[in-house]
């Protein structure tokens, strides 16, 4: 192969060349190396983002493109390159080599995710409020692991990026191959698909400083100031497991285990170290890697071993195809993203993901990000986060990679030709330091996190900020009910009287949120205040928002406070029988909500029975929901309060849990952030919301009706929906701060 290239460069030097072009951009990239133009274009996407804003949101179509060019090779090469790498080795040596170099292999891995699992615990402390999220009520599609693991298909595994199922079958082949007599044939052969899927990532990598520019300028047009701050603890964590891994845990391993010393490892490993660091390459420090380590064995140690050493280059080519630590170590971004969207990774779902991670990392972070998203039901937009984080990160994580290498080899080696030393005092001696530091390390880092981390703004502001999508109409809010001063006349419906006075009087209670609540301006807000907002505008009159209290809504219909009640009413029996209703607008989801870190005890009917003398809260509830609970909760006592608000406040200590609707819950914790909204598996069950109309009015029941399909149809009420429930349109109205537009006043 050397041959061939060396007859291919005099070729093509022999062939006269067009001079190339002399302009200013030609001048650069020919003087500037790649990985410093993508750092010069991270720099200017950042400032565009924040000169800019969000109108740089249309380039994030450039960046999606260049990630899935990078993708598009990803797995073929892979393939390619085990099959070659295992094909090549010599059966003789294989099984002793991939023994000693599987279990070295394992325990760096071991190290790394032990890392993983760790270092989430230094993050900050963080409210797990959300608004609700229609994850919480979907079953998570199960993982089909006969076709994740085993290829029936392999075409099918490399389509769906199945890395696992394809790094096996790469694996079957290249030791089949190897046990071929015309292997030279096969090997020849592929060593050209290799170069030619190599040559077009590199023609794509050369894209790589438009493709960075646009992610990081649609990122940091788009993504709060305040995001971008909670963004370092992930750096921090990341670059303190690097320091770690790098420099404590692999070199001290070698000099453990080894005659080496810890002088003589950074003899291999420092020049590729910081060459894999500048310019984000772990493959081009190979030969660098390969050199240094046969001069330390040439020059400084020998090695008398029985048996004929395996050839230092096919140890290192064979182990680059596998994840190197500095690659699985960028596995911390999940539990760094669930914990900034406050829903931290459950222990128990550590073994899962770090199992399923470590397969996934045989394609790259490029793909096991976006795939260990899924499997945690995270939002893909986190992959934006980490795409701007990596051009630090994948540095960083190459230059561990080549100890990595390094590491792996030296102690290959040693341990094939059985001069490896297992000294008990030593081992014990090594694992006392690796401790010692790794307790410093955790502890500085969270520490430095609680100094520097700047925390966005409170999760529990921004419902208390939101503000009525559209312009409200001329409204009073009543809080001392009275009936209404126009009685009605005789035979007069109550939509005559809305004509007849110009105003409707609407029935609200602010302890349904987020259907009607006060924001922090003292301004009664939420989806029906919106919708009681938009009927008023419709019929061309004023409003009055008139409170109620659950337990006298009846009495108070009857004695004709208001026309209609729009404030998340809950469909019961009782109400169906004493008042008329709209058919239900809207279904909720019962869920139950407890504190935080009482959580996991929720999750599942089973858990909740293994607990005795449960105390439940409701609030508004039919009797007979309430005894079907009961039922199935034998051990446990329901009892009624009077307002939902009273257990987040501590009014009932002795509750240990709140039944009440997923979507009024989950707007709850926004206020009170150390409480979570919990759906256990068994639990599927909706309850109905409706509108309640004064007098028993059957032409003003059927108008609401007719109104609220229409706002259905025309999509004012799926609008509302998002704002208010969902949370997609907050801060639509506040757009994201940017030079252009806070500082230089060109743009409104």
């Amino acid at each position: 192969m050397p041959e061939q290239s060396e007859q291919t460069d005099s070729t093509h030097r022999s062939i006269p060349r067009r001079r190339p072009v002399n302009g200013v951009y030609a001048k650069f990239v020919r003087r500037v190396d790649l990985s410093t133009q993508i750092l010069i274009a991270l720099a200017l996407g950042v400032f565009a983002g924040l000169f800019a804003g969000e109108l740089c949101a249309p380039l994030a179509i450039i960046g999606e493109a260049f990630v899935g060019l990078l993708r598009m090779t990803i797995l073929p090469y892979i393939l390619v390159t085990l099959v070659v790498s295992l094909g090549r080795m010599r059966l003789r040596n294989s099984r002793r080599l991939a023994r000693i170099g599987g279990t070295v292999l394992l325990g760096l891995w071991a190290s790394c995710l032990t890392v993983v699992w760790v270092l989430p615990s230094a993050f900050p402390a963080w409210s797990s409020g959300s608004f609700f999220s229609t994850a919480l009520i979907k079953d998570p599609e199960p993982l089909d692991v006969l076709s994740y693991f085993i290829p029936a298909n392999i075409f099918e595994s490399l389509t769906n990026n199945q890395v696992p199922a394809v790094v096996l079958f790469g694996i079957c082949c290249g030791l089949a191959l190897a046990r071929s007599r015309n292997r030279g044939i096969v090997l020849e052969q592929l060593h050209v698909v290799a170069d030619v899927l190599l040559s077009i990532s590199k023609f794509v990598t050369r894209l790589a400083p438009i493709g960075i520019f646009a992610i990081a300028a649609s990122t940091a047009g788009t993504v709060s100031l305040a995001e971008v701050g909670r963004l370092q603890a992930y750096l921090v964590a990341y670059t303190a497991g690097a320091v770690f891994l790098g420099f404590i845990v692999l070199p001290l391993l070698v000099t453990t285990l080894t005659p080496l010393t810890y002088r003589q490892v950074l003899f291999v490993v420092k020049e590729p170290m910081l060459t894999a660091f500048a310019t984000g390459k772990l493959i081009i420090v190979l030969p660098m890697l390969i050199e240094n380590t046969e001069r330390l064995f040439q020059s400084q140690v020998r090695i008398d071993g029985k048996d004929e050493s395996p050839a230092i280059d096919l140890l290192y080519g064979t182990a680059y195809p596998f994840p190197h630590v500095g690659k699985l170590l960028s596995m911390l971004f999940i539990p760094f993203a669930a914990w900034f969207l406050g829903a931290p990774i459950n222990p128990s779902d550590y073994p899962t993901f770090l199992a399923s991670g470590l397969f996934s990392f045989f394609g790259g972070p490029i793909v096991a990000i976006p795939f260990l998203l899924d499997q945690m039901q995270l939002p893909h937009d986190m992959f934006q986060l980490f795409l701007v984080s990596g051009v630090y990160g994948e540095r960083l994580g190459d230059a561990v990679g080549a100890m990595h290498l390094c590491v792996l080899t030296l102690i290959s080696i040693f341990g094939f030709n059985r001069l490896l030393r297992f000294n008990l005092l030593a081992i014990l001696k090594y694992i006392a330091v690796v401790c010692l530091f790794g307790a410093i390390l955790l502890v500085g880092v969270r520490l430095g996190l609680y100094r520097v981390i700047t925390m966005a703004d409170n999760k529990f502001d921004v419902i208390e900020r939101m503000q009525l999508l559209e312009k409200p109409v001329q409204s009073v809010v009543i809080k001392q009910p009275l009936p209404n001063p126009e009685p009605l006349r005789e035979g007069e419906s109550l939509l005559q009287r809305i004509r007849r006075r110009g105003v409707i009087r609407v029935g609200y209670n602010e302890d349904n949120l987020p259907f009607a609540y006060f924001n922090n301006r003292r301004t009664l807000v939420g989806y029906d205040v919106e919708m009681a907002h938009s009927l008023a505008r419709d019929l061309g009159v004023t409003l009055e928002l008139v409170r109620f209290d659950r337990a006298t809504l009846v009495d108070q219909l009857n004695a004709d406070h208001f026309d209609i009640v729009m404030s998340g009413l809950v469909g019961t029996l009782e109400r169906a029988q004493a008042m008329a209703h709209t058919e239900s607008y809207m279904d909720v989801h019962l869920a139950l909500v407890t504190r935080d870190y009482r959580s996991s005890n929720f999750r599942t009917l089973k858990r909740i029975l293994a607990l005795d003398d449960l105390r439940i809260g409701f609030a508004d509830l039919s009797r007979g929901f309430v005894n079907r609970i009961e039922a199935a909760l034998p051990d446990d006592t329901l009892v009624e309060i009077a307002d939902n608000r009273d257990y987040f406040n501590g009014k009932h200590p002795d509750l240990d849990a709140l039944l009440i609707s997923a979507e009024s819950g989950s707007a709850f914790t926004l206020m009170y952030p150390r409480f979570e909204v919990v759906i256990p598996n068994e639990l599927n069950a909706s309850l109905p919301l409706f509108y309640a109309v004064g007098n028993r009015d059957a032409q003003m029941r059927d108008f609401l009706e007719y109104w609220v399909g229409l706002r259905q149809k025309d999509g004012t009420a799926q609008d509302y929906y998002d704002h208010w429930v969902l949370g997609k349109t907050n801060g639509e109205n506040e757009p994201r701060w940017s030079i252009l537009r806070d500082y230089l006043h060109w743009i409104p």
